[in-house]
């Protein structure tokens, strides 16, 4: 009677050590998931580097593109200051001839005026203009790029930051998940031991 009881008791106890190691194995899925999860934060914030340095790349070639176009534009700018002043001092060199000197040297003048890009002041004026209105646009477009630029760059950083809490969060999670599991575990080993001991 007395083995008889004695084997009723393992058994008692073999089914609550079943009992913890089937609790230990749905801790060792948590860890399982959350791992994966971390995995996942990672791969996407991979991702994210990836887009964010791509990003950077275009608009610092894009910066490059317009730069290239201001320096052509202000070098544009120069050469019609240039050659308004060839013009005005052409005018200024010229004597006051006879009439006979005058219409012997005229097509002198009309074929240097023809040779210089002669413009007149108001077309002068007109290309003044719209070139100013070309550089206030392109200014614009590179105020807006900058602008565009930072708010993606900042929300980013504030996705990799959501990213990197989150992963610290699952960390923080599974290292007690982990420990738990162990100290059942081990609760489960020495109370088996104990049992069959005695």
């Amino acid at each position: 009677m007395n083995d008889l009881q004695k084997l009723h008791a393992a058994i008692g106890s073999l089914e609550e050590q079943a009992s913890q190691v089937h609790e230990f194995n749905g801790v060792l899925r948590a860890v399982s998931d959350a791992r994966a999860e971390i995995e996942a934060s990672n791969v996407a914030l991979s991702s994210l580097s990836i887009e964010q340095k791509q990003l950077v790349k275009d608009n610092y070639n894009k910066f490059d593109v317009i730069e290239k176009r201001l320096s052509d534009l202000e070098m544009k700018l120069s050469d019609l200051a240039k050659g308004q002043d060839r013009v005005q001092r052409t005018i200024n060199e010229l004597k006051i001839l006879s009439p006979d000197q005058f219409e012997h040297g005229r097509d002198k003048v009309l074929l240097k005026l023809a040779e210089l890009n002669f413009l007149t002041p108001v077309q002068y004026q007109d290309g003044l203009r719209s070139t100013k209105e070309s550089l206030n646009f392109l200014v614009a477009g590179l105020r807006a790029t900058k602008e565009s630029l930072k708010l993606s760059v900042t929300e980013i950083n504030q996705k990799i930051e959501q990213s990197n809490q989150a992963n610290q969060a699952s960390l923080s999670a599974l290292r007690t998940v982990t420990v738990l599991g162990m100290l059942t575990l081990a609760c489960g080993i020495a109370y088996l031991a104990y049992s069959l001991l005695q």
